[in-house]
């Protein structure tokens, strides 16, 4: 029979909360399944013993428990600090969560979440949803330290360079020019200086002569 018949077959003529009690059954076990197996991996681990499994004689214990049983090395830590430290919790909210508020809010804040949602639980008829336990623990997040935004780089205005460029060179051949009309001028001024020293020497000259005949 297809499953899909089947199942419609168990619980169409359910009321939603009846199946979904059938659900929370086969969590609670799962959870508990799952702990058992975390323990005994953590006895295997403690012990040594996983290398009496002669393929791992000379493997870490990471190796085995990856290859043996499919679990990262990461997984298995995290489900053995949640039903190690935290066990009613785990098997009452998940692992999954447990860690989740770890790697959001910090190791050290998971028994003050735990605490706040079991008193929110505890006055509620029913169960607590996962949304008002994601705000509790939305309530613990680390801060997070938001970088200073990069500026974009602005684009040359190559245009207005061009304009400042060439109004800087208009100025500066300006400047040429009055630079090389003063020079002018001091050669000018210089010339006629000469001309005037020779006249008066050229005079001194004819004075001295005059003189000269004028004694003789």
């Amino acid at each position: 029979m297809d499953i899909m018949l089947r199942l419609k077959k168990k619980y169409d003529e359910k009321k939603i909360i009846e199946v979904e009690k059938e659900i929370d059954h086969f969590k609670k076990h799962s959870n508990s399944a799952e702990k058992s197996m975390v323990e005994t991996l953590h006895y295997l681990e403690t012990t040594e013993r996983f290398k009496e499994n002669i393929t791992y004689k000379n493997s870490s214990f990471d190796v085995y428990v990856k290859d043996r049983f499919c679990i990262t090395p990461t997984t298995y830590q995290n489900m053995r600090l949640a039903y190690h430290n935290f066990r009613d919790e785990s098997l009452k909210y998940g692992p999954g969560f447990i860690n989740a508020v770890k790697k959001n809010c910090g190791a050290e804040k998971i028994g003050a979440v735990l605490k706040e949602i079991k008193e929110i639980d505890s006055k509620s008829k029913k169960p607590i949803s996962r949304t008002k336990m994601s705000a509790v623990m939305d309530k613990h997040r680390k801060v997070k330290v938001i970088p200073n935004p990069v500026q974009p780089k602005k684009e040359t205005d190559w245009k207005k360079q061009y304009g400042i460029m060439k109004s800087a060179l208009a100025a500066t051949e300006k400047e040429l020019v009055t630079a090389k009309e003063q020079i002018q001028r001091l050669k000018d001024t210089v010339m006629r200086l000469k001309s005037a020293q020779t006249a008066i020497e050229q005079a001194a000259m004819a004075f001295r002569e005059e003189g000269k005949q004028l004694a003789a």
